[in-house]
């Protein structure tokens, strides 16, 4: 019974994973559980989805949580990340900022986040090296941050930006 939910469970997600809704899963490290990373409008379409699951619906499961998920992180919003900084004033990066970071710094600083080196960064912009040295200074010096480490804590998340 168990091999027929499971099969029943990938069929049910294999559509929705075609159509771009599912976009991840995975276990969790411990093997506690599984992940499903979905891109739905809102809480309650997420619960429906959830709800259609075959693991659900025979009550196979002990227990479901629905979070929203941030992307670039990797974790649940809200939650802090380990080694994670902390702005040194209680305030927030934004709050701090002398300007804040124009929309193509914006999109540079998010292309680092996703682990683009400097030259990929050029070489996708077809500028220098240099250029886009100058340009992190200058998202560093805005964000109040030394180094790329830093800079996912640091950065403005309600900064609209496409790549």
């Amino acid at each position: 019974m168990r091999r027929s939910i499971h099969l029943a469970h990938r069929e049910y997600w294999r559509p929705l994973a075609e159509q771009g809704v599912l976009v991840g899963t995975g276990p969790w490290a411990d093997g506690s559980g599984v992940l499903l990373i979905v891109q739905v409008p809102d809480d309650a379409a997420a619960r429906d989805l959830v709800r259609g699951d075959p693991y659900v619906r025979s009550q196979s499961i002990a227990e479901v949580r629905i979070r929203q998920w941030h992307v670039l992180l990797g974790v649940p919003e809200g939650e802090r990340v380990p080694g994670m900084v902390r702005p040194r004033d209680g305030q927030s990066a934004e709050a701090r900022s002398r300007e804040p970071l124009t929309p193509h710094e914006h999109r540079i600083a998010l292309m680092m986040l996703e682990g683009m080196t400097n030259r990929q960064i050029a070489e996708h912009f077809s500028v220098s090296t240099r250029a886009v040295e100058l340009h992190i200074t200058r998202i560093y010096r805005k964000l109040d941050i030394g180094r790329r480490a830093q800079l996912a804590a640091a950065m403005p998340w309600g900064q609209r930006s496409y790549l």
